[in-house]
């Protein structure tokens, strides 16, 4: 029985098929391509970025384009892929330009530049959690720049690795949480930049005279 099931796995590891990325450096570019993923990308993160994620679907995106929409599945397979492509085309891994040599510089610039796409582009806090690979030739890109900063230091690579993931994990929870505050105040009328203090004001007095929370009121 443990055999079959060992095979069964092989069997389903050999089935997984090949990434976007794998494909395009596998397919030689043909005369007759009407369009370059880098199009599509810039299209769809325009489309993202004016009426949020949802909007972006294959129907729509084609209309953008001026292609049948039949003819963008020559180009992904999935929504997933075209997110892929979104996510990647707006890492932009060639504007970080903090010094090798400083690794706090380094992991500094990386944490900043992220919370500024995310509130350029705040369906990525969706976005990121609707694919099931985030591995994108440009956000490796970043990585590798991380890990080279990390060099001198007497890390193992799992250290390196856990030090990387600590860092993006504080990076996207607070640029998350802002880009969601911003979204949330304008959907209620107060503007993104609004003072959220004023919004919760009256549920924050009610708590703190009720006298449950003496903590939280001190």
């Amino acid at each position: 029985m443990a055999k079959a099931k060992n095979g069964e796995a092989s069997d389903q590891r050999a089935e997984v098929p090949p990434s976007i990325w794998e494909r395009l450096e596998a397919t030689p570019r043909s005369g007759r391509t009407m369009l370059t993923h880098q199009q599509i990308a810039e299209a769809a993160v325009a489309l993202a970025d004016a009426e949020g994620l949802e909007a972006v679907t294959m129907r729509r995106l084609a209309e953008r384009l001026s292609v049948a929409t039949m003819a963008l599945y020559r180009y992904v397979d999935s929504k997933d892929e075209l997110v892929e492509l979104m996510i990647d085309a707006v890492a932009r891994p060639e504007s970080l330009t903090a010094d090798l040599g400083d690794w706090r510089a380094v992991f500094r610039e990386v944490a900043a530049r992220h919370r500024e796409n995310v509130l350029a582009h705040p369906w990525l806090v969706a976005a990121q959690s609707q694919v099931p690979n985030l591995l994108t030739p440009a956000r490796n890109e970043i990585t590798e720049r991380m890990i080279g900063a990390l060099e001198p230091l007497a890390l193992t690579g799992d250290q390196k690795m856990q030090f990387i993931r600590a860092v993006d994990a504080f990076a996207r929870g607070a640029a998350n949480a802002e880009a969601n505050r911003r979204m949330m105040m304008e959907r209620r009328g107060h503007g993104a930049d609004g003072d959220v203090r004023l919004l919760l004001r009256s549920s924050m007095q009610w708590l703190v005279r009720s006298g449950r929370y003496p903590r939280m009121a001190k």
